[in-house]
């Protein structure tokens, strides 16, 4: 049956975060955010609960093939309550803070990476395709990890060598094609903040382990960096 909620509770913010700047070497500089969340597990409940759609998907795709790639989003609605966008509020403000960027004040739906592999890789050096998230526009990107197991992060790349078309297929050999700089562990309830033009990528150490029943759960927000800003 549905469960009502109100967006300002479930993703009400701890009340002891633990903030800090951290340099990637030959990167950039991060915010990387511990206990975001009061209620991080009623999250991953619901999230447990959802149908969720494809991301990428096509007749050529290897999406729903030999894994599943989804996005779940949760249109906003308005209460007037002065902490329903809290955590929005919150990476802008760490964004400006820490980072620099001052970013565009707009509200966006609630985000969700949703992964699981049908046929997992044996060897870690396969991982999610290291992309930039844009490459005509300017975004602060951030990702909240929302799971048990923390067998996982975010890599940053000082350099990708190959071109793949992410539609057709998420996975790349990091090994032969990539730098890696270093990968971010994906602690339950830990949010970083970075720059969506760093080359970057979701990584898993296990690949066996998110399969069958066991989904990667991530919340991401994009805000645009305000016109005047300039690399």
């Amino acid at each position: 049956m549905p469960i009502p909620y109100l967006h300002h509770e479930l993703f009400e913010l701890n009340d002891g975060l633990l903030t800090k700047k951290y340099e990637i070497e030959g990167v950039g500089p991060i915010v990387v955010i511990d206990q975001t969340y009061k209620y991080p597990s009623d999250i991953a409940l619901m999230l447990d609960q959802a149908w969720v759609p494809s991301f990428h998907y096509g007749t050529d795709s290897a999406n729903y093939k030999d894994y599943f790639d989804c996005r779940h989003n949760i249109q906003v609605t308005k209460t007037d309550h002065p902490k329903e966008n809290e955590i929005q509020m919150l990476i802008r403000d760490m964004a400006k803070n820490y980072l620099g960027y001052d970013c565009i004040d707009e509200e966006h739906d609630y985000q969700f990476n949703c992964f699981s592999w049908i046929n997992p890789p044996e060897s870690n050096d396969i991982q999610m395709m290291p992309h930039r998230d844009s490459t005509t526009s300017l975004f602060i990107a951030s990702v909240t990890y929302l799971n048990d197991n923390e067998n996982h992060g975010t890599a940053f790349y000082k350099s990708y060598d190959k071109t793949i078309d992410e539609a057709l297929d998420v996975r790349a050999n990091i090994a032969e094609d990539a730098e890696l700089a270093e990968v971010i562990a994906g602690k339950k309830n830990r949010t970083i903040i970075y720059p969506s033009w760093y080359i970057h990528g979701a990584y898993m150490e296990d690949h066996s382990e998110w399969t069958e029943n066991n989904w990667r759960y991530s919340q991401v927000y994009f805000n645009r960096v305000k016109p005047d800003i300039k690399l």
